[in-house]
């Protein structure tokens, strides 16, 4: 079931986009309400594969909103209500936001954030965003039309039976096929850890040795990810040819 903020969290959001009180903030709570508000606004859970480790600052963020999206499930007023804690806690109070902030008129289109370094576009029903100017333009969560998603949606919602039952609907399809930033549905499976989305796709066809634009393997992938289980099978099943993983002390 869809979940719609209450206008609360967008004149919390509103607030905490320029309270001074957020410059002493540590880090940690900060990305938390980062997450957080992803979490709400944008997606149960990144809708992309993880930043690479030269990508400190993106890779932080995608951790904090896989983290909220993992904490809290399907729980969404219990993440709206720990956000107005922490934004509570930094000062703000209902109704603390300018009428004309909180009625500012928010126009179509994309723009061009820096904080995040992608474009972003502007919500019609939030207006600033929780840590940045605006909500980023991630693709949205995938309905439960399973006809209307892609091989490479599913693998990243996770759900094993949908994938079988995708397939077998399209039983031509190239399993190995890449998305439009060059990754296989194994590998999104690989870097997310879920085991038992990559024993399907492999059981499947899907070819473990295919390199990703950065030239690593699903298992060296899997490896980064901290995914010790999906390592295991792999090089259980294919060997060193599915590259160099190195066993964790």
């Amino acid at each position: 079931m869809k979940y719609t903020p209450s206008p609360a969290l967008s004149e919390a959001a509103a607030y905490l986009s320029s309270a001074p009180s957020l410059a002493k903030v540590s880090n940690t709570t900060k990305l938390e309400l980062y997450g957080l508000y992803k979490y709400l606004t944008a997606a149960p859970l990144p809708q992309t594969l993880r930043p690479s480790l030269f990508d400190m600052t993106g890779r932080a963020k995608w951790d904090a909103w896989s983290s909220a999206g993992k904490t809290f499930a399907d729980r969404r007023a219990d993440a709206e209500q720990r956000y107005l804690n922490i934004a509570q806690e930094l000062g703000w109070a209902p109704s603390l936001v300018a009428k004309d902030t909180a009625q500012e008129e928010i126009l179509p289109g994309e723009v061009w954030d820096e904080e995040l370094g992608m474009n972003v576009s502007r919500s019609p029903g939030l207006g600033r965003g929780g840590m940045g100017t605006f909500v980023s333009a991630l693709p949205p969560p995938g309905d439960d039309d399973t006809e209307a998603q892609t091989l490479h949606t599913l693998a990243i919602q996770g759900d094993a039976t949908k994938v079988i039952q995708y397939l077998a609907r399209n039983p031509l399809l190239d399993v190995n096929q890449r998305d439009e930033f060059g990754y296989t549905a194994l590998h999104l499976a690989c870097d997310r850890g879920n085991l038992s989305m990559v024993e399907v796709l492999i059981k499947h066809g899907a070819d473990p040795l295919m390199k990703d634009p950065d030239d690593l393997t699903v298992a060296e992938l899997a490896q980064i990810a901290g995914h010790g289980e999906i390592c295991t099978l792999l090089q259980k099943s294919y060997g060193s040819s599915v590259g160099v993983v190195q066993k964790t002390q």
